[in-house]
């Protein structure tokens, strides 16, 4: 007979879940008192971190601004202490590297919508575009 732990192990053992995730999948499967014994020892044994899942999330994902990066993590269930560690600030030379990664965005109208759909806000999205167009400019 399969345990709680055992399962819980042979999940990550894939991939990383958040908490909230994994104790959802172990719900469907276990009862909650084993589920809640497994995730305790989890963390204690240090294989299950919602702040290191968090960090990797964010650091694997540098295409998206900060508003898509906190919207995909709250989906997850990150608590938001841990969001808002997580996700730094960006400034208009984080989207301005997106830019540069897509050159076809050059106009003004679909280069803002992009970086606003991609997670940035307005004023770092107008700013990026200005820069960008002073680069063209001088070079």
């Amino acid at each position: 007979m399969e345990t709680a732990l055992g399962h819980a192990l042979a999940l990550l053992a894939r991939r990383a879940y958040t908490e909230k995730a994994l104790r959802e999948k172990l719900l469907a499967r276990f009862g909650q008192a084993e589920v809640e014994e497994a995730l305790r020892r989890l963390k204690d044994y240090g294989y299950l971190d919602d702040r290191a899942f968090a960090r990797a999330f964010v650091e694997a994902r540098k295409k998206y601004g900060p508003l898509k990066l906190k919207a995909l993590l709250r989906a997850r269930g990150v608590p938001e202490e841990v969001v808002q560690e997580a996700v730094p600030e960006a400034g208009p030379e984080e989207a301005l590297a997106v830019l540069r990664k897509y050159p076809h965005r050059r106009d003004k109208p679909r280069a803002v919508r992009f970086l606003q759909g991609r997670g940035f806000p307005l004023g770092v999205a107008l700013e990026a575009y200005r820069r960008l167009a002073e680069e063209e400019k001088e070079g």
